[in-house]
């Protein structure tokens, strides 16, 4: 993935394809990407051909409050990130139950 620089100390753990359904300044709707899961953060950028597809963000370990399970339609993919500020990011990854526990992993190192 391109356009992020790894923070000192900073080690890629997890690079994998997935879909964004919700971000603070997002509608929900399903943006494809890919997520780059390193010790210290989640960074995801959408491959969308048209600029609204174009989502990017970084979620610090260190700012996540709860990450739950939830389904996606029909399908037990999707991981709710609730973050400190009270914004909400809604994930949709296969194996997702591998992410969730390197999330709270990761989680409990930064507390």
């Amino acid at each position: 993935m391109k356009d992020f620089e790894l923070l000192p100390g900073e080690e890629i753990i997890k690079e994998t394809g997935g879909d964004c359904w919700q971000t603070p300044e997002t509608f929900r709707s399903q943006i494809p990407g890919k997520y780059l899961f390193t010790n210290q953060r989640i960074i995801f950028a959408g491959n969308g051909v048209i600029e609204k597809l174009r989502v990017r963000f970084e979620i610090p370990y260190s700012e996540i409050q709860a990450v739950t399970p939830y389904r996606v339609v029909f399908f037990s993919m999707g991981i709710l990130i609730r973050l400190k500020n009270g914004d909400n990011y809604r994930l949709s990854l296969r194996k997702r139950d591998q992410y969730i526990a390197m999330i709270r992993n990761y989680m409990e190192g930064t507390a």
